[in-house]
C-alpha cells in the first residue's frame, strides 16, 4: 500500500501536468472554434453558432480563471494559494461560480435553439432568431453575475480544511440545490431532451423543401451540439456526485492517509470535469 506521502506526490504531479495539458489543448481548441464560427460566412449571424462561440469564450474564461490560477500557483509555490489566502479564496469562488453557471445554461440555450430552428412548425422556427440569442445571453450574464455574489460571502479559508463553505445552511443549499439541480439535473435534462428532439428533426429534414446548404448546416450544427451535450453530461455527473458527497461527509483531518486519498480522488474528478471546457472543444470541432 502506498504511503500518504507517495499519494500526495502523485496528486501533485498529476494535477500540474494534467492541468497544463488541459489548459494548452483547451485554449487552442476554443480559439479554433471562435475563429471558425466567426470568420466563416456560413456560420455568421447564425444563432446556434453564436451560442457555440459564447460557450467557447466561457470555456477560455474558466480555463484561465479556474484551472490556470490553481495550476500555476501550485507549480510556483508548491501549494494552492487559494487554500491559504482568504482574498484569493473569495475571488476565485466568484469567478469560478460565475463561469460555471453561465456555461451549462449556454449549452441548454444552444440545444433549445437548435430544436426550434430545425422544427417542422414555422412558428417555432420563427422563435429562433439571432437577436433573441444575443438578448438571452446578455440577460444570462447579468443574472449569473448577481447570482454568484453569494459564493464569496460564504467561502472562506480555515487553517486546517482550507478554502471551503463552513456555514451549514449554505452548504446544504450549495450541495443539493446549486450542484445537484442548477449545475446537474436541470441542465442535463434540458440539454439532453432538446438535443434529442433536434436530432429527430434533422433525421426528417430531407422531407422538407429547403436548400441543400441549409440542410447540411442544420445537420452539422446539430451534430456539434449533440457531441457537446453528451460530453457535458459525461464529465459533469462524476463531479456533481463526488462534490455533493464530499461536502456532506468530512474526512478525518488527523488521518494523513485518508486525507491524501481524498485529495487524489478530488483532483482526478476535478480534472475530468475540466475536460468539459478543455479538450471537449477539439472533439466538437473535428466532429
Amino acid at each position: 500500500m502506498a504511503s500518504a506521502g507517495t499519494i500526495n506526490s502523485i496528486t501533485y504531479y498529476l494535477s500540474i501536468y494534467g492541468g497544463f495539458f488541459l489548459i494548452i489543448t483547451g485554449l487552442i481548441g476554443n480559439i479554433i472554434n471562435i475563429l471558425v464560427f466567426t470568420l466563416l460566412k456560413i456560420f455568421q449571424k447564425n444563432q446556434s453558432a453564436f451560442y457555440l462561440i459564447v460557450g467557447s469564450i466561457v470555456d477560455c474564461y474558466l480555463l484561465i480563471f479556474s484551472t490556470a490560477t490553481t495550476v500555476t500557483t501550485t507549480a510556483s509555490f508548491g501549494y494552492d494559494v487559494t487554500q491559504t489566502s482568504n482574498v484569493w479564496c473569495k475571488i476565485r469562488a466568484y469567478l469560478t461560480q460565475f463561469g460555471g453557471t453561465v456555461l451549462p445554461t449556454t449549452i441548454c440555450f444552444s440545444a433549445i435553439d437548435q430544436y426550434l430552428s430545425t422544427s417542422y412548425h414555422n412558428q417555432l422556427r420563427q422563435m429562433s432568431t439571432f437577436k433573441l440569442a444575443q438578448r438571452l445571453t446578455g440577460i444570462l450574464i447579468i443574472l449569473a453575475a448577481l447570482y454568484s455574489i453569494s459564493f464569496p460571502i460564504f467561502e472562506e479559508v480555515h487553517p486546517i480544511s482550507g478554502c471551503a463553505i463552513y456555514n451549514s445552511a449554505y452548504n446544504y443549499y450549495y450541495s443539493f440545490v446549486h450542484l445537484c439541480i442548477v449545475l446537474g439535473i436541470l441542465p442535463i435534462v434540458v440539454s439532453s431532451f432538446f438535443s434529442f428532439l433536434a436530432y429527430q428533426n434533422v433525421r426528417r429534414i430531407t422531407r422538407r423543401q429547403m436548400p441543400i446548404v441549409r440542410r447540411r448546416l442544420d445537420r452539422q450544427l446539430t451534430a456539434m451540439i449533440l457531441v457537446r451535450v453528451a460530453l457535458f453530461v459525461i464529465t459533469i455527473l462524476p463531479f456533481v456526485i463526488y462534490r455533493t458527497y464530499e461536502l456532506n461527509n468530512s474526512v478525518d483531518q488527523n488521518d494523513a492517509y485518508a486525507v491524501a486519498v481524498d485529495q487524489l480522488i478530488k483532483m482526478v474528478v476535478t480534472r475530468f470535469y475540466n475536460i468539459n471546457y478543455a479538450v471537449v472543444d477539439l472533439f466538437v470541432f473535428f466532429y
